[in-house]
């Protein structure tokens, strides 16, 4: 499909989402490394207050991962880490540390299971450090041997962000805004301390509840998650800064061109058929749309994915509304791609 009809159609889609109030939220669609839509839908703070701008920050979940990746595999590269050694050679205090490598960690194959819990949910408002997060999973079991299968969860990406400490000197969240966020040129992402006043940012808002059940009405996330985001979720950025990133990726500003075919290599086959994980980064092929890159976040108010796609396009849905919200979105304009 011609770009100028898929942006009409995109944008179509897009006022029919907004009308139903199934979508609320950002979109960049880039071509060949040029953006050719970018456009926003909704309100930011509800009701009806302030609307969602191009520029507007959202919560981008799990999505982070990519970071959080890209950042241990600059280590890798300078020889700071390696990918197959028991990480008590770093940090014999680490949880688990004579079992699993960081590898396991990059590719969900350690066994670490998501950290929210009743410890967390007591803890939330306290969540402002690396080892606050890791005191929430310090003493749960695995939930396998690390390296006999794959499980997506959360807390081993927390893991790599103490590894980054301990090796650099520097705090996780210093570490990435001085050698990813800034390297790349991305001025408005970061993790930032949601009790504080945060300039053109999105409330997310939420139907579901994770601790009793739902009622339909429509609520702020704003009490449920950590007041500061972890190294596996919860950095704030925006679609701009996002498409930053892939540029960085693609030009080799931000890692070689060794440690970008790690990242996108499939290393452990996912829940999902045609779905894989590298490091940090999913890869799909689903055997219509061609091989996808990139990653996916779902929060209670948020919902997000920035990809890329063999076929020359990059995609970029941030959304303060929960899932399915920018999936939906996702879903149409992949569609239109190979139409």
């Amino acid at each position: 499909m011609k770009d100028e009809a898929l942006i009409q159609k995109v944008e179509a889609f897009l006022d029919e989402q907004e009308s139903a109030d199934k979508f609320s939220g950002t979109v960049l669609i880039a071509h060949h490394n040029q953006p050719i839509l970018t456009t926003a839908r909704g309100y930011a703070i509800r009701p009806e207050i302030l609307r969602n701008q191009p520029d507007t920050k959202f919560n981008i979940a799990s999505v982070t991962k990519m970071f959080t990746a890209t950042a241990v595999m600059q280590l890798v590269a300078k020889e700071k880490l390696a990918l197959h050694v028991p990480i008590s050679i770093y940090d014999a205090g680490l949880p688990y540390a004579d079992q699993i490598t960081i590898h396991q960690l990059l590719t969900h194959t350690a066994g670490f299971d998501r950290y929210w819990n009743d410890a967390y949910r007591a803890a939330r408002s306290e969540l402002r450090t690396i080892n606050d997060y890791l005191k929430l999973f310090a003493d749960t079991p695995l939930e396998f041997p690390p390296g006999t299968r794959h499980h997506y969860g959360n807390s081993g990406y927390v893991v790599l962000g103490a590894l980054i400490e301990k090796v650099t000197g520097l705090s996780y969240y210093e570490y990435m805004k001085s050698e990813v966020f800034q390297l790349a040129g991305m001025k408005d992402t970061d993790f930032y301390e949601m009790d504080l006043p945060i300039a053109n940012c999105a409330n997310g808002y939420t139907r579901e509840n994770w601790f009793s059940p739902a009622d339909g009405q429509l609520r702020s996330n704003q009490f449920i998650y950590g007041v500061k985001g972890s190294p596996s979720e919860h950095c704030f950025s925006t679609v701009q800064d996002i498409f930053l990133f892939f540029q960085a990726l693609q030009t080799q500003k931000l890692l070689d061109s060794h440690s970008i075919e790690l990242c996108f290599t499939p290393h452990a086959a996912g829940d999902q058929a045609g779905v894989s994980y590298g490091y940090g980064f999913h890869i799909i092929d689903d055997g219509k749309h061609g091989l996808l890159i990139g990653h996916g976040g779902r929060a209670l108010g948020g919902d997000a994915f920035a990809v890329m796609y063999d076929l020359g396009y990059i995609v970029i849905i941030l959304s303060n509304y929960d899932r399915p919200s920018a999936r939906a979105v996702l879903n149409f304009i992949a569609d239109l791609i190979i139409s």
